[in-house]
Parts: C-alpha cells; structure tokens; sequence
C-alpha cells in the first residue's frame, strides 16, 4: 500500500468555519507505517460532487481515508454515496446499534431515525467500533481499500490509534527537519542541489518567516536504520551549511539561545519597544527559560523608557525614539537593572506609518554581552507590521547566540 489520499468531508471546512486538522494527524499517523499520502481533497455535503471525488481517490489511490458525514443528520451522506460507488448495500449493525441505545436509554432519550442511521454501514466492511462516539468506522478492502471515520476530531484519532496497527504494515517512514537562520530558501537550495534529487532518503525545502527549512525523509523496515540513513544526509547537508543551522524538528533560534547560555551559565534579559513583548514570549515559550531568563520589560512610551531603563529624554528628543542611540540605552539600562550577562534591546518603525521619520521597516537592536554593547541596525522593506516584528525579535536572537558561538571559540 503506497499511495494514501485522505478526503475530509463537510460544508463547514469549504467555509473556513471550522480548520481540517484531521488530514494532518492521518497524514502524520500514515508515514509512521510507510505509507505516503499524496492528495489531500475536501468536499462539501453535496452527494453529487462527492461521488466525483470519490471516484477520482478511487482511480489513483490504494487506499482512500475519508473523515465525516457519518452522523445521523440528512447531509450526513458518505455512505449512501459510496455504497452506490462500490455496489454495497447498507446493513444495519447491532453492536453499534446496540451501542446507541444504551447511550440513548442512559439520557432517557428515545431512538429515532436519525439516531439508528448511525449504526448502519456497508456490507462486506470491517465494522470499527467507536470506543468515544456513536457512529462507527469502516475499513473496506479491495483494489482500493476505503476507512470511513467520524469527523469529530476525538473520535477519529481513537479509531486511527485501534486500526492502523492492525491494517497497515510494512516499511517506516522516519523524517527529520533541519532548520536554518539568515539564508535564504533559494540559497540553501542551491547548497544542496544534488541532494533534492535523492530517492531514499529524500530532500525536501521549506521557507518560514525568516527561517529555511530541509525535511530529510528516510524509508526501511525499521526505524533504526531509517534514522542512520538521515543521520548521513544531515552530516552532508551540515558539511555545507552547517554555519546557518540552528536546530531540528521543534527547535527555535529561542531554544538554541537557551541551550547556548544554560552551557556557560550566564544570564539573559530583553527591552521591548517596537516587539511588544514578542521576543520575551518566545523565550518564555521554551521549556526550561527560567534557568537563564531574568526578565524584561516593554516600554512603548518615551516616559517608561527614560523610568524603567534610564534613557535619556534628550536622547530620544536628538535622535528620536526609533535611534541605534535609544537602543544602545535600552540594552544598557535593561542590563544593570536586571544584572543579567547579556541583554537584547528592540526599537523600530513596525508601521503602517512612520511616528519617527525613519521608514517603516528600519529596526535597531541592541546587544550586550561581556564584551560590550553593540547596536545592529535592520530594515526589511515592504513588509506588514506582524513580518517585521517577527522578524526583529527572531534576528535579535540569532545575533546573541552567534556572538556566544564566536566567543566560544575564542576562549
């Protein structure tokens, strides 16, 4: 079994009501059993337009998952559709029957129509017993096999973890993100041209705000050797740009950050202005923060910036608020306040308009380490406002732990 499609069925997905997570966690279940999903489709409740979904997952599919239109309403159609597709009748089953009912006895509830309509399926298939819900699952076998699931997220993922050990088997598929800061996508392609084209394991490029990204993607009988066979590719891919890496899988540039000071034992603090607090979010976000993370504040107005960090007045009014002058200050203060080893300053024009006459887009960031203070300035043009705060607070933190590598390697 190598080719998976998965078909998410309900109006309410096509009108963005409600996100279609249940593709993503099939998908995610489906590779651990080495089987590929190569078509995501999602259709409304229109019996119509779903037999000629089905039948395309059909033609091209080996096995075809699809999720909701189970439930006892009237637009609850997927299985007359594909009971007409494959020429199966619909039986009634007493277990889920029986299920039902003692549900519906339990809230002295009487059955209805809609209610026993929950219990009927295809004839022929392997009845999965909802073990969280009412309405089962079907597995149905042929040249293209079929799993009907629930559409409620909980009740899908139960019968996912019951059946896919027991229906699917063969090779693993084991993939590994290696994630990279301050090259961009097209570069880091180009870096690793020859490796796109590999078969097993594979090589796959993503972009982030800010950030690159390759999915190294291995098959073989276990998971083991599949990792051994990434761990090769990734020592030829670190070979290249092993500079820009910062992490795989879940991994930030704020947990890299993290891990870098936790090793020297030394302390951090952060001043917001143009980042709002995003920066300290981040960092706050990672397990394990509060060993190296002394705090920090964000000072939107100029009178918080001269109480809390000492910035001068006259500074600001000289220079203005978006200045490497007022972010030197900020750094500074936030340091000997706090006392932390090093510490980040953020001030910038994030827009939609500019308050200080500098275009929008133009970040200074302040650094201090052992060594000093140091002001970087940035600016990333024709960006909105959220892409050019993030990007700040992500560069921000690049910046620090490049400079901890570097003093590393000098001591």
């Amino acid at each position: 079994m190598k080719r998976a499609e998965i078909i998410a069925v309900g109006s309410e997905l096509l009108l963005g009501e409600i996100v279609n997570t249940n593709a993503s966690y099939i998908s995610e279940q489906l590779s651990k059993y080495g089987v590929s999903v190569l078509y995501h489709q999602v259709v409304g409740d229109n019996a119509i337009r779903m037999r000629e979904t089905f039948e395309i997952a059909r033609r091209r599919s080996d096995l075809v998952i699809v999720t909701g239109g189970l439930g006892p309403t009237a637009d609850d159609v997927t299985k007359t559709v594909l009971s007409d597709l494959l020429e199966r009748p619909i039986v009634r089953d007493e277990e889920a029957y029986k299920t039902i009912q003692r549900f519906l006895v339990s809230r002295d509830r009487p059955m209805n129509e809609g209610d026993a309509k929950q219990a009927d399926v295809l004839y022929g298939s392997d009845v999965l017993q909802n073990p969280v819900g009412l309405a089962p699952g079907m597995w149905i076998s042929g040249e293209t096999s079929w799993m009907l699931l629930p559409g409620v997220p909980s009740e899908m993922r139960a019968l996912v973890k019951a059946t896919f050990p027991k229906k699917l088997s063969g090779a693993t598929l084991v993939s590994e993100s290696l994630r990279f800061y301050e090259i961009g996508e097209s570069a880091l392609d180009d870096a690793v041209k020859d490796l796109l084209n590999g078969s097993n394991p594979t090589v796959a490029p993503y972009a982030e705000t800010g950030e690159a990204r390759l999915r190294v993607t291995a098959r073989s009988t276990n998971e083991s050797t599949a990792r051994e066979m990434i761990q090769d590719v990734k020592t030829e891919i670190l070979k290249r740009v092993g500079l820009f890496y910062f992490g795989s899988d879940d991994e930030t540039i704020a947990s890299n950050l993290i891990r870098l000071l936790k090793r020297e034992g030394r302390t951090l603090a952060v001043a917001e202005s143009l980042t709002g607090g995003e920066v300290q979010s981040m960092i706050t976000s990672t397990p394990g923060a509060s060993a190296v993370f002394l705090g920090g504040v964000v000072t939107y107005s100029d009178e918080l910036k001269n109480r809390y960090l000492s910035v001068s007045l006259d500074t600001i009014e000289q220079h203005s608020v978006v200045s490497k002058e007022v972010a030197y200050e900020m750094v500074d203060g936030v340091a000997r306040e706090t006392r932390a080893d090093y510490a980040l300053s953020f001030t910038g024009e994030a827009g939609p308009t500019s308050n200080s006459g500098r275009p929008v887009g133009t970040v200074f960031i302040g650094v201090k380490t052992p060594s000093g203070i140091e002001v970087i300035e940035r600016t990333y043009p024709h960006q909105e406002r959220d892409v050019i705060r993030m990007r700040a607070a992500k560069d921000g933190l690049w910046q620090l732990s490049q400079r901890i590598k570097k003093a590393n390697k000098c001591s």
